[in-house]
């Protein structure tokens, strides 16, 4: 059932409830911010693929800045949790809303000394934790977590003591956390309707794909999100969000499209003529020449000196290369040039 259009909420009203609400949040956590403004906004689109895991002492606003996020995610009631498992995590979950678990690694928890890493290990599992169905899941602890799992989901290590408390009381404030509720309406009314790159949406939902590279395809969306909606004019190029593999075939992508449009041609046949030959395609790939494109893909990366191997690894590791070595010879116009091998999936 749609919403009904005198009910929706005015793009300038949620706007300044944007201001009054995040900024708060902006000076208390200046480090983490922008990462987590992105990440809720993709759990309004589709669930968070990591979790999102708060590390910090008694006094280091943990659990302010999980109450902030449980706002702005939509959090209307905490369930209860009666003991820190994976298992009564899991029995919490509703699909498709946050789950917010405070102090659910505590030190001196002496069955479960490790929770953090137990949590990452479930929601690491491709397909069988509950876990996975909330929209965002986000548990604070004091407890240490290990390298592996910290560089598998979002990771918030607060310092022993906040850099002021007066910060942290404003993220608290009344008129604060009302904001922060009116922009999470103002999300789950609007977030479905913008148009994303449904690339990074996919990757975002492919659970059998590198975690970084799922996160950062969620953060790349929920950056459309943000800006299209006309809460963020933020000055981070928006690729800097993607896995830096996702980078390169981003800007590849994005070169070949402007080539196309600006004139360039893909011919069909070896003896077929073009005012301006950017390669050849047929049905399974597009042989790209990387004199014609490099330049417009340094462009579209913003890295003047990314090097031809660099975009062919990449391209190799995200699976799109389709050949061991870097180029392919093909005949253009009766001449043998280099190329590389592209999927078609690229466009896609």
């Amino acid at each position: 059932m749609t919403t009904p259009s005198s009910d929706l909420i005015p793009a300038s009203h949620a706007q300044s409830a944007w201001a009054a609400g995040i900024e708060p949040l902006r000076e208390a956590f200046p480090r983490h911010v922008d990462q987590l403004l992105r990440a809720i906004a993709f759990s309004f689109v589709a669930p968070l693929p990591v979790p999102v895991f708060i590390i910090g002492g008694p006094s280091s606003g943990k659990t302010t800045l999980a109450r902030a996020i449980g706002d702005l995610a939509g959090e209307t009631t905490r369930p209860l949790v009666e003991k820190s498992t994976v298992a009564a995590f899991e029995k919490a979950v509703h699909p498709g809303v946050p789950l917010i678990v405070d102090d659910a690694a505590p030190l001196g928890l002496p069955r479960h000394p490790r929770m953090f890493d137990e949590l990452e290990s479930a929601t690491y599992v491709p397909f069988y934790s509950r876990l996975h169905e909330a929209s965002i899941f986000v548990a604070t602890g004091s407890q240490p977590i290990g390298e592996l799992s910290a560089s598998r989901i979002i990771t918030i290590e607060l310092p022993a003591k906040p850099r002021s408390l007066q910060r942290l009381r404003s993220v608290s404030s009344e008129p604060a956390i009302a904001a922060r509720r009116y922009v999470a309406s103002y999300l789950r009314q609007r977030a479905r309707s913008v148009e994303v790159d449904t690339r990074a949406l996919r990757l975002a939902g492919h659970r059998e794909l590198d975690n970084l590279r799922r996160l950062g395809a969620a953060l790349y969306v929920g950056d459309e999100v943000l800006r299209a909606l006309e809460l963020e004019n933020a000055t981070t190029p928006k690729l800097s969000w993607l896995h830096t593999d996702d980078q390169v075939v981003w800007a590849v992508r994005s070169a070949i499209r402007y080539l196309l449009e600006s004139g360039g041609q893909l011919t069909t046949g070896s003896d077929e003529s073009a005012a301006w030959p950017i390669g050849r395609i047929n049905a399974d790939h597009i042989y790209l020449r990387p004199a014609e494109a490099l330049s417009f893909i340094r462009a579209a990366h913003g890295t003047e000196t990314l090097s031809i191997r660099a975009i062919a690894a990449a391209l190799r590791r995200a699976r799109l290369l389709t050949t061991e070595t870097g180029t392919t010879p093909i005949r253009v116009e009766g001449r043998s040039v280099r190329t590389w091998r592209i999927s078609h999936g690229i466009l896609d």
